[in-house]
């Protein structure tokens, strides 16, 4: 009868044990859940609170920054200040402000004070140094597409982007025509039409017309599609093909989606997420 009871008084021993053991766990165990969980919490907090405070920063020395910059372009005796100075002054705005501002004003009241040629052209290396940098950010976006095409002048038929034999962006075509050089070319006038795909009547297609030149930049000078899409198009060159004499443009087209913001939109935003995703997963 004792060896016959024995197992099932184990079983009542241990089951009149667990509730107290359950409890000793629970009250060690849960306090210190809740004292990590709160740690990390905080540790959150701070986090998010410095890079707010660092953005802040970063921000009043920007304007600070672009304020002094601008008082040294449009100064009380700008026509003291030599040609050069001011294309470093321009240099030094574009460079640090190209992704908030439209500087082509700056661009053309420049260029129009400019007598040196070579002035004229160091003004054109400047901004193609801007457009070569938001070019090369653009590039690194994952669902972004770009295509470098050429099109003559007065060509009827003018160019397809993305051609026919490749697949469309997010539904999307682009027909280009140039209507029109610039005598010194430098700058084109460019029709393009929208052609989405599935489109059988060209007719109703969107068409817009707008002069192309090489201070366009492809953050500030894009245009909205639909399905969450946008293009720029930027100058690369404007040549001359002999012996014809025929003017070709050619250019950069970039696609890229609509919610696609700039480093310094958001300044630290991408890497603030970063260290929060880490973070979660290390305490997971």
């Amino acid at each position: 009868m004792g060896r016959g009871n024995g197992p099932r008084d184990w079983v009542d021993t241990v089951a009149k044990l667990l509730p107290g053991i359950g409890a000793v766990i629970a009250g060690i165990f849960i306090p210190l859940v809740l004292h990590i969980s709160g740690e990390q919490s905080r540790s959150h907090q701070l986090y998010a609170e410095i890079v707010s405070r660092r953005e802040m920063s970063d921000a009043e020395l920007r304007a600070r920054m672009f304020e002094n910059l601008l008082k040294s372009f449009f100064g009380e005796k700008p026509k003291d200040e030599s040609d050069r100075k001011k294309l470093t002054l321009l240099r030094l705005l574009a460079l640090n402000f190209h992704e908030f501002f439209n500087l082509e004003p700056l661009y053309d009241d420049l260029e129009s004070e400019l007598k040196k040629e070579e002035d004229k052209k160091r003004l054109i290396e400047i901004a193609r140094e801007i457009v070569e940098k938001q070019e090369a950010m653009l590039s690194q976006v994952e669902e972004g597409q770009n295509f470098t095409a050429e099109a003559y002048q007065g060509e009827q038929k003018g160019i397809m982007v993305p051609p026919g034999d490749k697949p469309a962006y997010r539904g999307h075509r682009l027909g280009i025509n140039v209507l029109e050089i610039g005598e010194k070319n430098d700058y084109a006038i460019l029709r393009v039409e929208d052609l989405p795909e599935g489109t059988h009547d060209i007719g109703t297609a969107a068409k817009i017309k707008f002069k192309l030149n090489y201070y366009d930049t492809p953050f500030i000078d894009n245009t909205k599609l639909s399905n969450n899409v946008r293009f720029a198009i930027t100058l690369q060159e404007i040549g001359v093909i002999e012996p014809e004499r025929k003017k070709i443009v050619r250019m950069k087209i970039i696609f890229f989606p609509e919610t696609f913001m700039s480093g310094r939109d958001r300044p630290y935003l991408e890497e603030m997420l970063r260290q929060l995703i880490v973070s979660k997963k290390k305490g997971e």
